[in-house]
């Protein structure tokens, strides 16, 4: 099946009943662990609020002690461009760690409809699953190697253009979580190495066009479960060559 033909056969998937429950469910879990997070971390909304104002008072600050910049009266502008970027590396951050959440939180329900997807396409293929020791270690190494990358890469969140790299632990930790939450239904360990090997350029591209689509704002986020049903019929329809060989 062509990765086209994927991505269509998949929008007959999205509004199945158990489709639309477990988005439903997790959606709400993730609002609710953000909620609990701003009054764990902050103290609530308006205290995250007061506490960027003040970083963003101590950034504009500096720039106004350097006389450089007050020489050549470029402190308004310098400022306004700080604050541009300051605002939307914060929604980014936001956005994207909201997305991640979601998609782990959406790891543990999304092996109901995967198996429905089975039943209904792939009839003849067994899930055996890479087993609960085995999906921890890989969803451990993921998030720390993310980490590491997103460590790497902070040092240019406030450079324009070069801030962009960023979506690399981004896309990095899109991509093996999605992958992830469909082998860990489906294929034991040994397939799960082979589809890494045979076929990682066409999971990557399958991934990257996904990832493209969560740059639109707030519904690139909701239809995560869209991203895993194309997931599950590309690696459903490797299972299949892998089996046959």
């Amino acid at each position: 099946m062509s990765i086209p033909t994927i991505f269509i056969r998949a929008l007959e998937d999205v509004f199945a009943p158990k489709v639309l429950w477990a988005s439903l469910f997790s959606f709400l879990l993730t609002l609710a662990f953000f909620v609990g997070a701003l009054w764990v971390l902050f103290g609530g909304v308006d205290a995250l609020l007061v506490s960027m104002t003040h970083q963003l008072e101590g950034i504009e600050a500096g720039l106004e002690n350097n006389w450089l910049l007050s020489f050549f009266s470029l402190v308004l502008i310098a400022k306004t461009l700080v604050s541009v970027l300051f605002f939307l590396s914060s929604a980014m951050v936001v956005y994207y760690l909201f997305l991640m959440v979601y998609s782990i939180i959406m790891g543990f329900f999304a092996g109901v409809f995967i198996k429905e997807i089975g039943v209904r396409y792939y009839p003849s293929l067994h899930c055996y699953g890479i087993g609960m020791t085995h999906y921890i270690w890989v969803l451990i190494k993921t998030l720390l190697v993310a980490l590491v990358l997103l460590v790497l890469f902070s040092p240019l969140m406030f450079v324009p253009l070069l801030n962009m790299l960023l979506l690399v632990p981004v896309f990095y930790l899109f991509h093996r979580l999605l992958v992830l939450e469909i082998v860990s239904v489906l294929n034991t360990k040994e397939e799960y190495a082979l589809i890494q090997t045979r076929f990682g350029a066409q999971t990557r591209l399958v991934s990257a066009l996904c990832f493209a689509m969560t740059l639109i704002p707030i519904v690139g986020v909701i239809i995560y479960p869209y991203y895993v049903i194309v997931m599950s019929h590309f690696v459903y329809g490797k299972t299949e060559e892998i089996r046959r060989s």
